[in-house]
């Protein structure tokens, strides 16, 4: 396989001559938000996913609206540290991850990068 036509590793930026074959793809397959404000997030942390999350927060706030990412979501993203340590411990065993929302997380509308404006 040609590795100038691949999506390339985590920490490389996919812009140049870089996007090799990706292009098309990537102009089909793009978020209308990401083509929308990628200008603007240039030089963001993370990609520019950092101006992305920060900006639907705002917006998301403005509108009296949840938040795209909440308490939950973190407790759970933050959960995943303590686990693998244990699950290294433990010889690789199995870990549970806990439900902080007692299942409600399974009714939860999306609205992270779901409309065009935030």
């Amino acid at each position: 396989m040609d590795g100038r036509a691949s999506i390339p590793p985590f920490g490389r930026e996919l812009s140049g001559p870089s996007l090799g074959g990706c292009r098309p793809w990537l102009e089909k397959f793009d978020l209308p938000l990401w083509q929308k404000y990628a200008e603007l997030a240039t030089g963001a942390r993370h990609g520019g996913m950092d101006w992305f999350l920060i900006n639907s927060f705002v917006e998301h706030a403005k509108r009296g609206k949840h938040p795209p990412i909440d308490v939950y979501d973190a407790a759970a993203w933050i959960a995943i540290t303590p686990l693998s340590e244990r699950n290294i411990v433990q010889g690789s065993a199995p870990q549970i991850i806990p439900d902080f929302t007692n299942g409600r997380w399974f009714n939860r509308i999306p609205s992270f990068g779901i409309r065009e404006d935030y």
